[in-house]
């Protein structure tokens, strides 16, 4: 609700030429920040209790496009791309009763905290997720381990993928 209510008063800003637009997108991208972690912090918090953890934050989301250079519109999605530390692939999260392995772990959390931003309510939904600028687009997977993703960078990735990572920000982690 308070996120909602942060937009409306920008775009309250914006038409009334209270703020310029620069000023708008900044603010929105602040605004989408604290959204995203107030709801992965929760989203997590709860995760965790089904499933335990990794021994502490062992995961970063980056803000790709318009969010990381701070160009938001009213209207704009969220790029997103998680990015998860991988010491084993084979460790279990510390949870004795549905422990799961770091990439399983950290594929439902990002699916989870997707339902969360993207979940409708009587306010509507908090965000519109994209999250294509991902390793290998929409048949990529939902997260990606750092290694991977240095991998694909090196190896894989096409010259607007390294220009799209050059405005990307760190949201969290």
């Amino acid at each position: 609700r308070w996120t909602h209510d942060e937009r409306f008063r920008a775009g309250v800003h914006l038409l009334r030429a209270l703020s310029d637009g620069a000023s708008i997108g900044r603010f929105l991208a602040d605004i989408a920040e604290l959204g995203v972690a107030a709801t992965l912090d929760r989203t997590q918090a709860v995760f965790a209790e089904r499933h335990g953890t990794f021994g502490g934050p062992r995961f970063a989301i980056l803000g790709m496009g318009k969010l990381a250079g701070r160009e938001m519109s009213p209207g704009s999605d969220l790029d997103l791309v998680m990015i998860y530390e991988l010491d084993d692939l084979y460790a279990l999260s510390d949870n004795d009763e549905k422990p799961l392995a770091s990439p399983t772990y950290h594929l439902r959390l990002t699916q989870r905290m997707v339902a969360a931003i993207t979940a409708k309510t009587a306010e509507g939904a908090l965000y519109e997720i994209d999250m294509r600028l991902r390793p290998s687009g929409s048949t990529g997977p939902l997260a990606v381990s750092i290694e991977a993703f240095e991998r694909y960078q090196r190896q894989e990735a096409w010259t607007w993928e390294h220009m799209a990572l050059t405005r990307a920000r760190v949201l969290y982690g």
